[in-house]
């Protein structure tokens, strides 16, 4: 009986480990597995902990620091909570209205017609260490979100500088084999591929740039500068539910998302 009840409390033991563990990675995971994505996704506890920390930062007297605190708040990524709002685009666009954050230099003196919701935004992080997101082994150090004034997940630019070849073929080969291509003409999107999935819209874009290196003062340099192969990618993941409302809006959205 002694050893019934040491085995049932360690099991029970083990049960409530595993789903606090289980709640607490999925009311805050660190990291958004952009492949397990669904449109129940928290946008706001995501973000909540990472607001905190750089509010607090913010906040922190840089002249008390020591030098310890002072490189760890410079090597911390650091975000942002925008409210965003319908506003009148004035014949400007080729639609009444258009989205964006109240915060805005062309927006905070004007009056939305509507408030939608909230956007996040990584407003500074370390490209090589820093990870939101992964899809298909790729890591994304950047990565903005937007909710609307339910919590619901309305999309997600995720984004990344890389030196690595196979980054955007990974991407690519995962959302083929994965959703519903779109045929997006070449006038509606250049160079952006795009797919669907009953909830959500993907595209995929990628500009190729190529970055020459620094020697440091003392280094012998080549007779020819070395130079660096780089693709910022970036990735937009947008609900249908989020798009259907904006084309009811009669809110600006770039040609290439369906109608």
């Amino acid at each position: 009986m002694k050893l019934f009840s040491s085995t049932h409390t360690s099991i029970l033991s083990l049960l409530l480990l595993s789903t606090l563990l289980y709640s607490c990675q999925s009311q805050d995971p660190a990291v958004v597995f952009l492949d397990k994505l669904d449109p129940s996704f928290d946008v706001s506890a995501f973000y909540a902990p990472k607001i905190k920390k750089t509010e607090s930062m913010l906040a922190s007297d840089v002249k008390e620091m020591d030098k310890k605190a002072l490189k760890e708040a410079f090597e911390t990524a650091m975000f942002k909570k925008d409210t965003i709002a319908i506003f009148d685009s004035e014949g400007s666009l080729p639609t009444p209205f258009y989205l964006e954050s109240t915060s805005g230099w062309e927006t905070k003196k004007l009056k939305p017609k509507k408030y939608y919701g909230y956007r996040y935004t990584t407003v500074s992080y370390n490209e090589d260490k820093d990870t939101l997101a992964m899809l298909n082994g790729v890591a994304f150090p950047a990565l903005a979100m937007a909710e609307n004034k339910d919590g619901k997940f309305a999309y997600l630019y995720a984004s990344k500088t890389s030196k690595n070849k196979t980054d955007y073929q990974n991407l690519q080969d995962f959302l083929q084999k994965t959703y519903t291509a779109l045929n997006i003409s070449e006038e509606a999107g250049s160079g952006i591929k795009g797919w669907e999935s009953p909830d959500f819209y993907y595209f995929l874009s990628k500009k190729d740039r190529t970055e020459e290196e620094i020697f440091s003062f003392g280094e012998i340099e080549d007779d020819k500068p070395t130079t660096t192969a780089i693709s910022e990618i970036l990735l937009e993941i947008f609900s249908k539910e989020y798009i259907q409302d904006m084309r009811k809006e009669q809110v600006y959205l770039r040609g290439y998302i369906p109608l």
